[in-house]
């Protein structure tokens, strides 16, 4: 077995060791080569320094990873890490850790972080092994928006000055990797952005991705929360596009009021939780 990163390999070959990888996962899932893409390009991975695992010269592995500086450290994020069914029980995802992290130290990368489904027991265990350790849950919600009672009296328009210290002041709880500002700055051509105006005063946002019927961020200002703000955000992406469901990835399970709000007044399901684990390097 041969480790190196990702650099040369073709996006059609990651593809289809990622399909394979994913087919009988907890919960089985099958990308499109312009998903795949999407998710390269919107999570920021790099392929120069994620790792791949192979076999008589054929992908057999991988750990997709991107990086961030934030508060004096550089963070490592694991996008997604497979191995097909015919190599697994070879502790191929150690290997590739230990292939890739000298690499790394070398980047002056600091912590690794990922996401693990919290029914995948296996994983965690597997994981916990390597020195990572759980910081948080998340949770995961998604369902067709409830028609709910909104403030008619605020404005909803095209949000396109991002004065992200405005928008944290927002914030009960930090994103993770996939809603983070370091992801969504600039915000992506194929993302909508809009935001909660009282007069002109700016009260709440949304970032939404209409193909993929995904919220990225919500928050309403502080001051002006239980006035119908939030509920009028959601009601102006209902119909984009019609009748589908609508997701929102990684709530941290700390804001019960999150929780409450999206399950209560959106009508929105907690259908998966995951757990946030990291590790220094």
């Amino acid at each position: 077995m041969e480790f190196k990163t990702l650099a040369d390999n073709t996006i059609e070959e990651i593809l289809a060791v990622f399909n394979l990888s994913f087919s009988d996962y907890v919960i089985p899932f099958h990308l499109s080569k312009e998903q795949l893409v999407s998710k390269i390009e919107a999570e920021k991975i790099d392929l120069n320094f994620s790792v791949g695992a192979f076999e008589d010269g054929q992908l057999a592995g991988f750990i997709l990873q991107s990086e961030k500086t934030e508060n004096g450290e550089k963070i490592i994020y694991n996008g997604g890490t497979g191995v097909v069914p015919e190599v697994r029980g070879k502790g191929l995802v150690r290997k590739m850790y230990d292939f890739i992290i000298p690499l790394l130290k070398e980047r002056n990368a600091n912590v690794l972080l990922l996401e693990v489904i919290e029914e995948n027991q296996r994983a965690i265990r597997a994981y916990e092994n390597l020195g990572f350790t759980i910081v948080r849950k998340l949770l995961c919600f998604k369902g067709e928006i409830n028609p709910a009672k909104y403030n008619e009296e605020i404005s909803v328009r095209d949000l396109k000055d991002f004065q992200w210290d405005t928008l944290r002041s927002f914030w009960d709880i930090e994103p993770s990797w996939q809603g983070s500002v370091f992801v969504l700055d600039p915000i992506p051509e194929s993302y909508i952005a809009l935001g909660a105006f009282n007069d002109e005063k700016l009260v709440g946002y949304i970032i939404y991705n209409p193909a993929a019927k995904k919220v990225y961020q919500i928050a309403v200002d502080k001051e002006y929360r239980k006035q119908g703000i939030g509920a009028r955000l959601f009601n102006s992406i209902k119909d984009t596009p019609e009748g589908q469901p609508v997701s929102l990835n990684n709530v941290d399970s700390s804001s019960k009021n999150t929780d409450k709000f999206l399950s209560e007044k959106v009508g929105l399901t907690n259908w998966l939780s995951q757990f946030e684990m990291k590790r220094s390097i």
